[in-house]
């Protein structure tokens, strides 16, 4: 969990406002955020609103608090993911189909394609993280190694879980970073960059998220040269009818020699491992595309040619029915 020590507040040196006018709050918040609805549910406590905040090159850091009980409705926030991460207080967060109390124990991520409405609690203070949609998106794809759709995580994130507290302390450091003038406004292009890809990168592997299953594959990093290849040419041509020889000739190698060496690395042939990445996408598909996205195109968009072939094995990886995943609705 995030802490605040004494009365100063996290990014002071970076503060955009600080006032008790409850349409200036709004006017200067949704210039960093998006248009919104704020109101106040009583006119005796105390309206105190505050923020502060860095900006990276696809994220922004920000400390934001509006000491009376308040509600904000941005509706879709479309452009950006937000994590908010409650130092104090307490907020009631709905994020499409899921609704949540968030505490420093417990924060929340805003899906931008879900409306949003919550309930700041007096003495709610929040660090909140805005990641750009697009941004986020092209690290999913590049940790994933296809292209992905729709990125959309659980909107609740136990800040006491093994990777919930460490993804917590990671951010807590980044702060830190920040105040001394280390990160952000005091790096270099690179190295903000780096910084920006492993918060992200973190988030995506901690949290489950609609890219999850793709993220599960074996890694190659230190495979051989040809193994290399053939992987890459899987996850850019999965969804295409690639065979045994297609793979082994791309990898430069024979298809019994690339057959040995996939045993060796995966522990299963090189067609089995093209399987896998086909019904990893597919459930991809359904997390993210369920419900408006016949099992059928799953199938078809995923590599699979036969549809009941692909159901069964669907079944047999996942322990649901294709229709199941994407009628749960798991991620709002």
């Amino acid at each position: 969990m995030l802490s605040q020590t004494g009365s100063k507040t996290p990014l002071e040196r970076f503060r955009c406002f600080a006032t008790s006018d409850v349409d200036e709050a709004r006017e200067i918040v949704a210039r960093h955020f998006c248009n919104h609805r704020l109101g106040r549910f009583s006119a005796s406590d105390s309206f105190d609103a505050c923020q502060n905040r860095v900006s990276g090159q696809h994220l922004s850091l920000n400390y934001l608090r509006y000491g009376a009980d308040v509600a904000i409705e941005p509706g879709e926030l479309s452009d950006f993911y937000l994590v908010q991460v409650p130092i104090s207080g307490a907020a009631d967060v709905r994020n499409g189909c899921r609704s949540m109390v968030s505490t420093p124990a417990v924060a929340s991520i805003l899906n931008p394609d879900r409306h949003t409405a919550m309930r700041w609690h007096a003495g709610c203070e929040q660090i909140l993280l805005q990641i750009e949609t697009g941004f986020l998106q092209e690290v999913a794809a590049r940790m994933a190694g296809v292209s992905v759709g729709q990125v959309r995580f659980e909107p609740e994130f136990n800040l006491l879980s093994q990777e919930g507290a460490a993804w917590a302390r990671r951010l807590r450091g980044i702060l830190g970073a920040v105040e001394e003038g280390r990160a952000f406004q005091g790096t270099g292009i690179l190295e903000q960059r780096h910084l920006e890809e492993a918060l992200v990168g973190t988030l995506l592997e901690f949290q489950p998220n609609t890219v999850s299953p793709l993220l599960e594959r074996q890694e190659t990093g230190k495979s051989p040269a040809i193994l290399k290849r053939a992987v890459k040419l899987i996850g850019e041509r999965f969804a295409d009818d690639i065979s045994l020889l297609d793979i082994s000739t791309h990898a430069r190698t024979s298809p019994r020699n690339l057959q040995l060496q996939f045993r060796q690395e995966f522990g299963c042939s090189p067609l089995q491992y093209l399987q896998n990445v086909r019904l990893s996408y597919a459930r991809h598909l359904l997390l993210s595309e369920g419900r408006g996205l016949p099992v059928a195109e799953v199938a078809y968009r995923s590599g699979h040619r036969h549809l009941g072939r692909f159901s069964v094995a669907y079944r047999e990886r996942f322990g649901e029915t294709p229709g199941a995943t994407g009628r749960a609705q798991r991620f709002g």
